[in-house]
């Protein structure tokens, strides 16, 4: 973009932005209704989106900002920058015909021909697009956007190999215009996504032996697999609008299927002929004796995994979600497709999750995200914790509810290591400024998580069983931030806990208990034992002393605390924080033997 263009665009940003800081909670109206065609010859995907945004700020818009997030897996990207400064080229590196784009071909707004630009030039994952005049308060406009999207051939939250297809980012998705106003944002390793909550009608033309699974529901069209009565029923029968993208019929060999979603912030997909179909439906969960019952699951794998087949994996998705509703609540939508696709690992999508495996630990990490981030969601670049450092807790949560207990032991260890190295840097940071890709990754899931579950004991688990399901009723399809959260828990649980998000989401402070001094002498009562627990670090929590068989717990916050405990029987020795609850960055010093 030439500078004069984008001084205007500049200030018109920080105008918004300031207007909209401090201005009651809203959500943008937005309307997709999509038609695309897959040329498998050429890889290419040839689309065009009618987009009807509803300004329902208090802020006047001059411009609309719009994610091209297919734009970040090429050269010279924000992505592939960002790689290179630890050595990685892998995208920047990629040929013509390997690296993913997402070029418009024409772009409209209120029937007026425009040019896209692109402020983070020469990467193009955020382009603005200026509005002829400001969009008023409770005003609309309507984009219509001509674009052609490919994907990389190497996978990274999207891919393509041979036939299949893995569409995680392949459409213009409107950015979030918020009370901090617009958060547009280059797509980095270091964060992932927000998105504006939205009503999808998406028409996809593909080959006639494609399979297909998808964000919504599959309503005209044959998707490879047979559609529930239940979800047939999910949305009103409603006429598609013709974009006049795919007119007459599909053709030869060709075929279409129409989805619809509602109340969701994106629209994912994968093809792929071979997919092999398994569903969990409602009715069988009923019938089953489930509380309120669940959406229809289903499942789609390559002939070749066994592993996913014979109901292992559409068994496992239902066990995750079965457990999670009954943290927050119901499910808000019709059904959930988990699918088998190209990368590794797995990302999370409103209504699907693509997993690169069936592991039951993956599966349940992915679901999770169904609710935090799906339902409850959150901006993911700027608290990512939010919702990864949540999913990981509910993760780990659920393996313990199954009585293992030593889930959380790596986790513990990782970060004592990490706070000794005095690496550790405060989880509430946004992706970016996070020194590198493992820092982000340790402290916002891992480190996330811990804090989650410090916060769940320091309440008890019945209070903070409450608060989720205040958090998930009060803001379920909303976008969410960590304020939400810490009134939840504060509501539930009658308590100030500023200090503890202040300690351990916006600081890095550090929390070391030990023992200083144990002393244990015979009495007429029985085996007095005298213990001196000392605090280091800045930071605070409960803790609990464990002297055989009798606990005490520790609320001052001076640095050092003495208790004398009688048991019958003489100590061998005495330990701080027995179940290894607390962050404690030196657990050497948190058991003294008794001689």
């Amino acid at each position: 973009m030439k500078r004069h263009l984008l001084a205007p665009l500049a200030a018109a940003f920080l105008a918004s932005a300031a207007a909209a800081q401090d201005a009651p909670y809203f959500q943008q109206g937005v309307d997709y209704r999509i038609e695309a065609r897959l040329d498998e010859a050429t890889h290419v995907l040839h689309g065009r989106a009618r987009l009807r945004y509803t300004n329902r700020s208090r802020t006047p818009l001059d411009t609309i900002y719009v994610h091209q997030h297919l734009n970040a897996f090429r050269p010279n990207s924000a992505w592939a920058r960002r790689e290179l400064q630890s050595g990685n080229r892998r995208f920047q590196e990629l040929g013509p015909d390997d690296y993913a784009y997402e070029r418009f071909t024409s772009v409209s707004v209120d029937g007026r021909a425009v040019q896209a630009v692109y402020p983070g030039a020469p990467d193009s994952t955020v382009s603005a697009i200026a509005l002829a005049s400001p969009l008023a308060p409770g005003a609309s406009a309507t984009l219509v956007m001509d674009w052609d999207a490919r994907l990389s051939t190497l996978a990274r939250r999207q891919g393509r190999r041979d036939r299949h297809y893995d569409w995680a980012q392949w459409y213009p998705r409107v950015a979030v215009f918020d009370r901090r106003g617009w958060q547009q944002h280059a797509l980095m390793p270091q964060g992932e996504f927000y998105g504006e909550f939205a009503a999808y009608d998406v028409t996809l033309d593909v080959a006639a032996d494609q399979v297909i699974g998808a964000t919504g529901v599959a309503v005209e069209g044959d998707p490879g697999w047979t559609v529930t009565d239940f979800e047939k029923a999910a949305y009103a029968p409603r006429a598609a609008e013709s974009l006049a993208l795919l007119s007459g019929d599909a053709g030869a060999g060709r075929k279409r299927v129409r989805f619809r979603a509602e109340n969701v912030h994106h629209f994912a997909w994968s093809n792929d002929p071979g997919y092999r179909h398994d569903v969990v439906v409602r009715s069988q969960m009923n019938d089953a004796g489930e509380s309120g019952g669940l959406p229809s699951i289903h499942v789609l794998y390559q002939p070749g995994d066994t592993a996913w087949g014979e109901g292992v994996a559409s068994h496992r998705t239902y066990e995750a979600l079965a457990w999670l509703q009954g943290v927050f609540g119901p499910y808000p939508w019709p059904q959930l497709t988990n699918l088998h696709r190209i990368e590794s690992g797995g990302t999370e999508f409103p209504m699907m999750v693509m997993n690169g495996s069936n592991s039951e630990s993956l599966i349940v990490h992915e679901v999770a995200h169904q609710y935090t981030h799906g339902a409850l969601a959150n901006n993911e670049w700027r608290e990512g914790w939010l919702d990864e450092g949540f999913a990981t807790f509910l993760t780990n949560w659920f393996y313990e509810s199954r009585g293992q207990q030593d889930v959380w032991k790596q986790s513990m260890e990782a970060l004592a290591t990490m706070e000794r190295a005095n690496k550790a840097q405060p989880v509430g940071l946004e992706g970016a400024a996070f020194r590198d890709p493992r820092t982000y990754s340790i402290m916002t899931y891992t480190k996330g998580s811990v804090v989650l579950r410090m916060l769940r004991d320091l309440v008890g688990e019945d209070v903070f069983r409450r608060a989720m399901r205040e958090y998930y009723a009060q803001h379920k399809l909303q976008h969410v931030t960590e304020d939400d959260l810490r009134r939840a828990v504060e509501h539930a649980s009658g308590r100030d806990l500023g200090w503890f998000f202040a300690q351990w989401i916006d600081r890095d402070d550090k929390l070391d208990y030990g023992i200083l001094r144990a002393e244990s002498h015979r009495t007429r009562r029985g085996w007095e034992t005298t213990v001196d627990v000392v605090r280091m670090g800045d930071a605070w929590m409960p803790v609990t002393l464990k002297v055989n068989d009798v606990t005490r717990t520790f609320t001052s916050r001076d640095r050092v605390q003495t208790v004398t405990v009688v048991t019958p029987d003489k100590p061998a020795g005495v330990e701080v924080d027995p179940r290894h609850l607390l962050l404690d960055f030196d657990p050497s010093n948190d058991r003294r033997a008794i001689p």
